[in-house]
């Protein structure tokens, strides 16, 4: 069955051409390591589901061991390697300065998968708000990484945080623990509709993220509705 993604339209705020436009993926939800197990099953398979999920994790960990002890792994979907962050002082690993993460981009697989997929657009979407892009001023590269106690700049539309709702500001949500860290407003450094330059917490423990942005702020005034924005892009911080 050949792939399929749902497309909204909205309308570049950061250009002028009356013409330019940008697609939001519209997302059906999460997909677990249960629902991939459930996937194959679908397909149809000679081994049980408990096998199927045996044989899965085993996967997962024995690429984890390999690409922590210094491989660059391939396993034909993504290309993984090891990345040390942060400066050595007094050529010392410092915990809190130092950390590691593994790089992932796709690989042959996923690329031939992508080139199968086929892009429905389902029209201009109204409401404005939306997070575009997230780039790690640490390594000027908007490649899904943020760096503990270095600047991240947000690119998107209507995204500056306003209000008095208690819930207003920048988020994020650890994906394994879904615990949620609010962005003081101390560290929001620049807060602009299109753009919101923040201080990344020394202390957010390294791992997968989740960024959402709550706010009450419209072109005119502060509105009373809530509006509410979630980077479409799984960040991780180390």
């Amino acid at each position: 069955m050949k792939n399929q993604l749902k497309v909204w339209l909205q309308k570049n705020e950061l250009t002028t051409d009356p013409n330019d436009f940008t697609a939001s993926v519209s997302t059906p939800g999460s997909a677990t390591f249960d629902d991939i197990i459930n996937e194959i099953v679908s397909e149809g398979t000679e081994h049980s589901r408990e096998t199927l999920a045996d044989i899965s994790r085993r996967f997962q960990r024995a690429s984890s061991r390999l690409v922590l002890n210094g491989y660059n792994v391939n396993t034909g979907q993504v290309y993984m390697r090891p990345v040390i962050t942060g400066a050595f002082y007094d050529k010392k690993w410092n915990a809190e300065k130092n950390s590691i993460y593994v790089s992932i981009t796709q690989g042959v697989d996923l690329r031939h998968e992508v080139a199968d997929t086929s892009v429905e657009i389902l029209g201009e979407k109204a409401d404005l708000m939306t997070i575009f892009r997230v780039t790690n001023l640490a390594t000027k590269q908007a490649d899904g990484t943020l760096t503990r106690g270095r600047n991240a700049q947000i690119d998107g539309t209507y995204i500056k945080v306003a209000g008095e709702f208690p819930g207003a500001g920048i988020w994020l949500e650890n994906l394994d623990t879904q615990a949620q860290t609010r962005i003081e407003a101390e560290n929001i450094i620049v807060n602009e509709p299109s753009k919101v330059l923040i201080l990344v917490p020394d202390t957010l423990p390294a791992g997968l993220y989740r960024l959402r942005i709550i706010t009450q702020y419209s072109p005119n005034k502060t509105a009373k509705k809530i509006r509410e924005s979630v980077f479409d892009q799984t960040l991780t911080v180390s």
